[in-house]
């Protein structure tokens, strides 16, 4: 067994489980190391499952299904059992746990194995060299699909997918925590959020531009604060530490800073991986940070936010070498 099979084999000792019947692409792209099941994009599960005990691994298809997940997707270890496209598939007898509805297996995916680092830390650099090139070259008068058009075709051409994608500009950008781009017409300032997936690993980050030499005096303000939020919140994380300890020292900064009540409007983040957050640090997260673990802290104030993907030893895998710094976080870019 690999260091996967081992933790599973574990989970299922515990629970008395005969094996377990994962559903979820990122469940699946973690076992096996990046086996995309995908057909439509936007669904959470797969159009193949997998079925995995002490003694055998099965992948369940129809088939439609079948051969390009031979082919490409699934090692020779995996043996298959595929039904006709116009047939539900066999029952299973046994005690299998299962990651639908809800999905047990978000501890188990941490830590991070050497493997998952190094792609970890290569997706990091193929987004912010995409990101920053994308920033530099954004005009007034562009539109926010326009933009994010740009982004998403510069990662897919290296076969990066972009699952979430968020531009703002202007007034938008304070109206909306979650804005999905629009042909509304950028003039003075936008943010660029990008949630960019490979080998079903995903990592996170934000930029802010705004056209002009200073920023104005109430937006420095507050991304000085938010800033030093993310800062405090990148200190703190380290093995051992409680999600919910981390989390009560920004809810201080953002007191300390003027902003006491703006953590509310928006999760500050948490672990990752192969979910855009395994779970989300909460007043009530008693859970502990792990080694090699990735983080997404994403600290906001109406207007502006700070959010890069680091590992829980503090290494940043999203940093920008050429671009302005706030103390330890990413300024907004003036131009």
């Amino acid at each position: 067994m690999n260091e996967k099979e081992l933790r599973l084999a574990e989970f299922c000792k515990r629970g008395g489980y005969d094996g377990v019947r994962l559903r979820r692409r990122t469940n699946i792209a973690w076992l096996t190391d990046g086996a995309d099941v995908h057909v439509d994009a936007s669904s959470s599960t797969g159009v193949g499952s997998v079925v995995w005990t002490p003694r055998k691994k099965t992948v369940i298809c129809n088939s439609i299904e079948e051969c390009r997940l031979r082919e490409e997707e699934f090692g020779k270890d995996w043996s298959f059992e595929v039904s006709p496209w116009w047939e539900s598939g066999k029952s299973r007898k046994g005690n299998f746990a299962s990651d639908v509805p809800e999905d047990p297996f978000a501890d188990l995916r941490s830590p991070l194995t050497d493997l998952e680092l190094t792609r970890l830390r290569a997706l990091g650099r193929s987004t912010v060299d995409a990101l920053e090139q994308v920033m530099l070259t954004i005009r007034r008068g562009e539109t926010e699909h326009e933009v994010a058009a740009d982004l998403s075709s510069r990662l897919r051409k290296q076969g990066i997918m972009v699952p979430v994608m968020l531009v703002a500009s202007d007034e938008r950008l304070s109206r909306y925590r979650h804005p999905i781009p629009t042909a509304k017409k950028i003039e003075k300032t936008v943010m660029v959020v990008a949630c960019p997936r490979e080998y079903g690993l995903t990592i996170a980050v934000t930029r802010l531009l705004h056209f002009g030499k200073t920023l104005p005096s109430e937006l420095r303000r507050k991304h000085d604060a938010v800033c030093r939020i993310d800062a405090a919140f990148h200190a703190a994380t380290a093995p051992g530490q409680r999600w919910c300890d981390i989390l009560k020292i920004g809810q201080q900064v953002y007191r300390e800073t003027g902003f006491a009540d703006e953590w509310k409007l928006h999760h500050q983040g948490g672990p990752m991986g192969y979910e855009g957050r395994d779970y989300l640090a909460t007043p009530g997260e008693t859970r502990r940070v792990v080694e090699n673990q990735a983080v997404g802290w994403n600290p906001s104030i109406t207007g502006t936010k700070s959010e890069d993907t680091i590992l829980s030893s503090g290494e940043v895998l999203t940093e920008m070498k050429n671009w302005p710094v706030r103390g330890s976080r990413p300024d907004i870019l003036c131009r």
